[in-house]
């Protein structure tokens, strides 16, 4: 059986018989992130894997399972916003972000958000008397 490099993800079967693959998604906080992927075959674990890993090599965020819109939005904010914008750009978006989608949106998990969910958001804000134009960015 072939190892996997460095940085490459781990694959397993456990005990109760499902596969299991593991990626190091590097530290956030002090703290070690790993993503891991569960399924019935090697090969469907495999291709999450993979997917993962080409989304990580590529800068993308990847989504945790237990993720909620809020810290998404956070590490949106930190590894694509700040870097690629001018500091006004980042401090309009950062306060959009704070003062509308996470004090409504934030505590949904990522894996939950539905469409209905982002409507139901647009309408309040629209209600509320906010301009289109603060919710279509």
């Amino acid at each position: 059986m072939s190892k996997r490099g460095q940085n490459e993800g781990s694959i397993y079967k456990r005990p109760d018989g499902r596969w299991t693959s593991v990626i190091n998604l590097g530290y956030q906080g002090g703290k070690l992130k790993r993503q891991y992927f569960y399924g019935k075959t090697h090969e469907e674990v495999a291709g999450k894997l993979t997917e993962t890993l080409q989304k990580h090599r590529q800068g993308l965020p990847v989504a945790f399972e237990r993720q909620t819109l809020g810290q998404f939005l956070d590490r949106w904010l930190e590894d694509s916003v700040k870097p690629s914008v001018r500091p006004n750009t980042y401090y309009s978006y950062e306060q959009n972000v704070r003062l509308y989608l996470k004090a409504h949106l934030g505590s949904i998990q990522l894996s939950k958000l539905t469409p209905q969910h982002i409507q139901s958001f647009m309408n309040a804000q629209l209600k509320e008397g906010r301009s289109s134009r603060l919710i279509n960015y």
